[in-house]
C-alpha cells in the first residue's frame, strides 16, 4: 500500500526492521526511490510514532511500527498461494545452501546469481514487493560483501513469507 512519499509501507517497515536503523538516503538505494520520497516516508513513520530517531539522522522501529510491521506480514502471506509458494522456496533452499559455502569468489557468485534468477523471477511473481531485490543483487555483484547483505536479506524475506 501506498505511504507518505509513494512508498510502499510493508516495504518501508521490512527495510528499516531489516538494516536495524535507516537514514532517508539508505532508504532510498534500498527502494529505488527518489531521497525527497524516503525523507517523507521516514517523516511519515516518525509522525506515526512508529518509529523514532536513533542518532546519527536514523530512525529505527519502535514497538508500534514493530506491531504494525507484523500485521502487514500476516496480511501478506494469506495473499500467497502456500502450496505453490512452497515449491519456489524448496527450489531457493539449496542455492541458498551453496551460498553459503561460497567465498568472495567474484565469478562463483556470478553463476549462482544467474542460477537463482529463475526461482528470484517467481518469488517476485508471488511477493512483488521483493522484485526490488534483483536490481540490489545486480547493482552488487562487482563487491561480495554487499552481494551478501542483499543475499541475506533476501533470504530473510523468503523465508519469512513461507511462514518460517
Amino acid at each position: 500500500m501506498a505511504f507518505a512519499g509513494n512508498v510502499d509501507e510493508l516495504a518501508l517497515l521490512q527495510t528499516v526492521r531489516l538494516k536495524g536503523a535507516v537514514t532517508a538516503d539508505l532508504l532510498a538505494a534500498q527502494l529505488g526511490v527518489s531521497a525527497a520520497s524516503a525523507q517523507a516516508a521516514l517523516d511519515a513513520l516518525l509522525a506515526a510514532g512508529r518509529a523514532a530517531d536513533s542518532g546519527d539522522g536514523a530512525v529505527a522501529l519502535t514497538e508500534s511500527g514493530v506491531a504494525e510491521l507484523t500485521d502487514q506480514l500476516d496480511a501478506e502471506r494469506v495473499s500467497i498461494d502456500e502450496d505453490l509458494f512452497a515449491e519456489v522456496v524448496e527450489r531457493f533452499e539449496p542455492l541458498d545452501a551453496e551460498f553459503a559455502d561460497l567465498t568472495d569468489d567474484a565469478a562463483a557468485i556470478a553463476d549462482l546469481d544467474r542460477r537463482a534468477s529463475d526461482v528470484f523471477d517467481d518469488v517476485s511473481a508471488y511477493v512483488p514487493r521483493l522484485s526490488r531485490y534483483q536490481e540490489l543483487l545486480a547493482d552488487s555483484l562487482a563487491d561480495a560483501a554487499a552481494y551478501t547483505v542483499v543475499w541475506s536479506e533476501l533470504r530473510q524475506e523468503i523465508l519469512s513469507a513461507a511462514g518460517r
